[in-house]
């Protein structure tokens, strides 16, 4: 999983620009599916035939970043946020555009730290003016935080957009260890998550699956004065119990805790009040969906660079294959 991981996050893939990521994504599951295709939204589905019940895995394939607002007299390129990125975690950072160009994050000097918004902030392309910037980047190019993966030991790794790579990485495993047991499976790559989990709504509605898992990141709490959550890196996944978007349904969270303990997989319990994920997009489609979460706990998420453990990610693999077979029996 960690080679896979490391290919998908080399994609920079803002809301809205996952076509690079998309197509990467389906070469990794065609082999097995019946189906791939492209949805005018830009969400990447996979979906195999089989036996019931018809389960769809979700996970965004997307990641937070930035959009060209106004280009000034001496080439200096202003920001949007698209996303939620804190402005005054990119200052001297570089970004990297979807054509390929890159620059540096400078912020106005006479701002105080705690005071820095996206106004305050430009990117030094290093044109020498308007007319050379105007001719590497246009109003409306988006791009992303350029701060590449670093393998930290054998199981942890840190860097830009393994929220939500890590989580594509699972939903592809998953899709593919059950899609050749011969279930009917979907597989979703979500896009435009960052800006209001618009794909995740349409998808779900295509796809009408009997069952759903939303599978993403969710914070640790187990840094030095961090926020209090009760995840830990490498201590298995996270059943999601509830986000800003969700109140997971007590038979979908017993299906996930009763697999778990049939699968002797350890897992954690996520109660995220702030987290906005695809899952209640997904659970309010149609007429209502049945809706899981398995989330793998990560360090600084929602920042420009996130730590992660390979551990937790295998054992969300096992989670859901678990909950799956479980929810065939019970069929």
């Amino acid at each position: 999983m960690k080679d896979r991981i490391l290919e998908l996050s080399q994609y920079a893939a803002p809301s809205g620009a996952e076509a690079g990521i998309s197509q990467a994504l389906l070469r990794h599951v065609e082999d097995v599916a019946d189906e791939v295709r492209i949805d005018r939204l830009g969400n990447a589905i996979a979906i195999k035939h089989g036996r019931s019940p018809r389960v769809m895995l979700a996970a965004h394939a997307d990641e937070p970043g930035v959009m060209v607002t106004h280009i000034d007299d001496q080439g200096f390129v202003r920001l949007v946020s698209v996303g939620d990125l804190d402005a005054r975690s990119l200052v001297g950072r570089h970004v990297q555009f979807t054509n390929g160009v890159v620059g540096i994050v400078g912020v106005e000097s006479e701002v105080k730290p705690a005071d820095i918004t996206f106004d305050h902030l430009y990117v030094d392309i290093g044109a020498e003016s308007a007319e050379a910037a105007h001719g590497r980047v246009r109003i409306g190019l988006e791009g992303v935080i350029d701060e590449r993966v670093v393998v930290l030991d054998d199981n942890r790794l840190v860097g830009r957009a393994l929220d939500n790579r890590v989580g594509c990485s699972i939903a592809i495993e998953t899709f593919r260890t059950l899609a050749a047991e011969g279930y009917a499976m979907s597989v979703v790559f979500t896009a435009q998550q960052a800006v209001g989990a618009r794909g995740a709504r349409t998808a779900a509605f295509q796809l009408k699956p009997d069952l759903a898992f939303v599978i993403d990141a969710a914070p640790a709490g187990d840094m030095p004065q961090a926020p209090r959550m009760a995840l830990k890196l490498g201590a298995g996944p996270a059943v999601k119990v509830m986000d800003r978007t969700v109140i997971v349904p007590l038979n979908i969270k017993d299906l996930l805790m009763d697999s778990a303990k049939a699968a002797g997989v350890d897992i954690q319990y996520e109660v995220w009040p702030l987290g906005l994920t695809d899952a209640g997009a997904i659970q309010v489609s149609e007429a209502g969906i049945a809706l899981g979460g398995v989330s793998y706990p990560a360090r600084y998420v929602g920042g420009p660079s996130t730590m992660v453990d390979l551990r937790d990610a295998a054992g969300a693999v096992q989670l859901l294959c678990a909950a799956v077979r479980r929810a065939a029996g019970q069929a």
